[in-house]
């Protein structure tokens, strides 16, 4: 019984023996690696950043496609054979400048029969057959005008349809041409419904259009929709966008991607995300002094995803890490810091 007790003894004591080496080792170690911690380095010059002032922006991005401000198929609303074609691909034309005229023997013809019956009716009808002359005369005179097709709006002709002899009637299978606004385009964007509360009208807006991509076009929020839409499920916001600036090298159904100016702040420090971490609840930078990092309490602002407004804390001129990841990890056994948040897609920050 003896010899048994005395085998079960030696093994403990032996793993008590181990433990208490290993734990006193580990201690040691993590002592003389705290003494060179990071807030005891230099810090390379790659890894600062001077403070300035700048201009801070945030956008909401969303595509689309170029687009008139208006277009218009044209239709006759009487048939007939036309006479004279003034169609031309790329020609510029003026409010109710006739494009295209149609053989009007018969709606002449209507139109003296009528003017003559209503003559007549206002001297010998009763007051019935009066009204029903002058009603047919209104009718001949609308048939008569309507041989001529007028431009609706100032534009440009961008479809030719039809050549002089060609028969055309009045359904939309007989469009003669197309025609579209001289003007800038519009974009129309559908806006996520969890960011729709930020846009408004009036709204600055940058364009980038992909078949230009070394330009940026300026623009407008020009309409913003009273009804949401659902597709699928997915519920987003209408929006139309106005081009502020106009450009030969732009065309109807480019894709654009727009971003909406929907925050500005001008003159302000800011720095970047990833400089900020916290410790215990505060929002701290590590601003370098000496050469070596300093944890410093900051009062941050709005951000963008990608750089954030200080308020205070820093000064212009102050230097500080770019990244402080690498201290946020060093803390993270005690539970102090945390890794900065990475940045979101679709924001921009500008000066």
């Amino acid at each position: 019984m003896k010899k048994r007790k005395q085998r079960w003894f030696l093994p403990v004591i032996v793993i008590l023996v181990v433990g208490v080496a290993i734990f006193f080792a580990v201690k040691g170690r993590r002592a003389k690696s705290a003494g060179n911690g990071p807030l005891n380095q230099e810090v390379p010059a790659s890894a600062v950043m001077k403070v300035e002032k700048g201009d801070f922006q945030k956008t909401i991005t969303a595509s689309g496609y170029l687009s008139p401000q208006q277009i218009k198929d044209l239709v006759f609303s009487v048939s007939g054979r036309v006479v004279s074609d003034n169609l031309k691909v790329g020609r510029q034309v003026k409010k109710d400048e006739i494009l295209v005229a149609l053989d009007s023997t018969r709606q002449e013809l209507d139109y003296l029969q009528a003017k003559r019956a209503y003559d007549l009716a206002l001297i010998n009808g009763l007051e019935r057959e009066i009204k029903e002359a002058e009603l047919n005369l209104k009718l001949a005179e609308k048939n008569l005008t309507a041989t001529k097709l007028r431009a609706p709006f100032d534009g440009i002709i961008t479809r030719d349809l039809v050549d002089v002899g060609d028969y055309v009637g009045t359904s939309d299978q007989y469009v003669v041409g197309t025609i579209i606004a001289d003007g800038p385009y519009e974009i129309e964007v559908k806006i996520s419904e969890n960011e729709s509360t930020q846009v408004a009208v009036g709204q600055k807006t940058i364009i980038k259009v992909e078949a230009i991509p070394d330009r940026r076009f300026e623009g407008r929020v020009k309409e913003v929709a009273l009804q949401a839409v659902n597709e699928s499920g997915v519920v987003s916001l209408p929006v139309k966008i106005v081009l502020t600036e106009e450009s030969p090298l732009l065309k109807p159904e480019y894709s654009a991607e727009v971003e909406i100016i929907v925050e500005e702040i001008k003159d302000q420090i800011m720095v970047p995300i990833t400089a900020i971490f916290n410790s215990r609840g505060q929002e701290q930078v590590m601003k370098i002094v000496d050469g070596r990092p300093v944890p410093t309490p900051v009062v941050t602002g709005p951000s963008n995803g990608f750089s954030v407004v200080i308020k205070e804390g820093l000064a212009p001129g102050d230097e500080i890490m770019i990244n402080t990841y690498q201290f946020s990890g060093a803390g993270s056994n005690s539970g102090q810091r945390q890794p900065a948040p990475a940045p979101r897609a679709g924001i921009r920050f500008g000066r």
